[in-house]
């Protein structure tokens, strides 16, 4: 079964373009059946039968997972024997009347509105750093995007003259309306910051490193936490709580 898992990974690296984050997903999930159904004496896949899933659905609740993650789960599972179906291995889908568990759907933790204004008054300076981190700070509470776009941004991907940016991630195209002030940052950021972080590189990065590379999300993550302790909060801040402010 591990040969078929990995061929229907590869399958959907090539036709969905899938980050690597949701391939290891794909992976952990599907290897996890693999290994409860070789404990029940299933190695063939075509001998699976719903009643086999549905036998580990309950070993999954009595596990302890929560919902997310069996939900997740379910889905790993659906996709990959709808691939089996589709490509002939199986005459039917055992797969099909699987249900996920009720997700209880939490509004999104954010910063208190004091802690942010605290935070966006630090970054002061004209310093190349500075004007950087200043610049993701305001744009990433601005606008709301996710820090895996913001730190994937090049040069071209923000239009400062029709007040707007453009993301990519995971195959898809966000588009994004900046603020006054924040195209301000940004035009700071871009005449005397930018240049200078690259190092001499050729790179469209919109904001590199110390290195002149790009930024990681962790690398962001400790720039928010250094300016949110020299700010005095004293909760932890997140670039999700940041942008969901």
């Amino acid at each position: 079964m591990k040969k078929i898992i990995l061929e229907y990974v590869e399958d959907l690296k090539s036709t969905k373009g899938i980050s690597l984050n949701t391939e290891m997903a794909y992976r952990r999930d599907l290897f996890k059946l693999e290994k409860y159904m070789a404990s029940q004496g299933v190695t063939d896949v075509r001998e699976v039968t719903e009643t086999n899933l549905n036998s580990y659905m309950l070993f999954m609740e009595k596990q302890g997972l929560t919902n997310t993650t069996i939900s997740r789960n379910v889905a790993s599972i659906k996709g990959f024997f709808l691939y089996l179906l589709r490509q002939g291995i199986i005459r039917e889908d055992v797969a099909a009347h699987l249900n996920s568990p009720k997700i209880e759907r939490r509004a999104p933790k954010s910063a208190k509105k004091e802690d942010v204004e605290k935070m966006l008054a630090v970054p002061e300076g004209k310093t190349p750093k500075i004007l950087r981190d200043k610049a993701m700070i305001e744009l990433l509470y601005s606008t709301g995007v996710m820090v895996e776009e913001l730190v994937g941004l090049r040069v071209q991907d923000v239009n400062l003259e029709l007040g707007y940016l453009q993301c990519h991630y995971e195959n898809n195209q966000n588009a994004y309306p900046i603020n006054v002030q924040t195209q301000n940052t940004m035009r700071a950021y871009l005449t005397d910051g930018r240049e200078k972080l690259l190092k001499d590189s050729d790179s469209d990065v919109l904001f590199p490193n110390i290195s002149g590379r790009r930024m990681s999300r962790q690398g962001f993550w400790k720039i928010l936490k250094g300016y949110a302790a020299k700010a005095g909060v004293e909760e932890t801040i997140t670039p999700s709580m940041l942008r969901h402010s």
